[in-house]
């Protein structure tokens, strides 16, 4: 039986703590994305875990898609590029737009940025992001993958969304 999908972002965004606040250091972040990867890489298999972080990744961004919705693409990506430099996810960049596809970059990724070269891609949650942002403008399903890592020593995050 699928979970029933709730305004997830609402339930955690409502934050009780007086005195530490609503900010946690990028470390911690990083530590539990890292683990929990793992974790799932060895409960489910490489290819499961990365589809696993891509659909989850997927659902947040079709939810902050619709959130910030506009008609004009331009606009749309304006928005979008303004949400994750606010909320810290990093600098988006668009660097190719065609019938065929779009390609993404994330400069300062929240996950891999100034990591050491660990010889493999690992952003599957933002790539997951980047789709579900895609999706809510097109209200159709696109293929995404991660085509450059800082922790693969590309030195920026690049996410190419495939639209045919």
């Amino acid at each position: 039986m699928k979970t029933p999908k709730k305004d997830i972002i609402s339930q955690v965004s409502k934050v009780d703590r007086p005195k530490l606040g609503k900010s946690v250091p990028i470390e911690i972040f990083r530590v539990f994305r890292h683990y929990t990867q793992i974790y799932a890489k060895d409960l489910l298999g490489d290819r499961a875990k990365n589809i696993l972080f891509i659909n989850a990744g997927k659902e947040l961004g079709k939810s902050i898609g619709l959130r910030l919705l506009d008609k004009d693409l331009g606009m749309y990506i304006d928005k979008v590029k303004k949400f994750v430099e606010q909320e810290k996810i990093g600098i988006l960049k668009v660097v190719e737009v065609s019938n065929e596809k779009l390609v993404f970059q994330l400069d300062e990724c929240i996950t891999c940025a100034g990591m050491d070269y660990i010889g493999e891609r690992i952003c599957f949650f933002e790539v997951g992001i980047v789709a579900g942002i895609v999706e809510a403008f097109l209200n159709k399903k696109v293929l995404a993958q991660e085509t450059k890592c800082n922790a693969n020593g590309e030195n920026v995050c690049e996410v190419t969304v495939y639209l045919k």
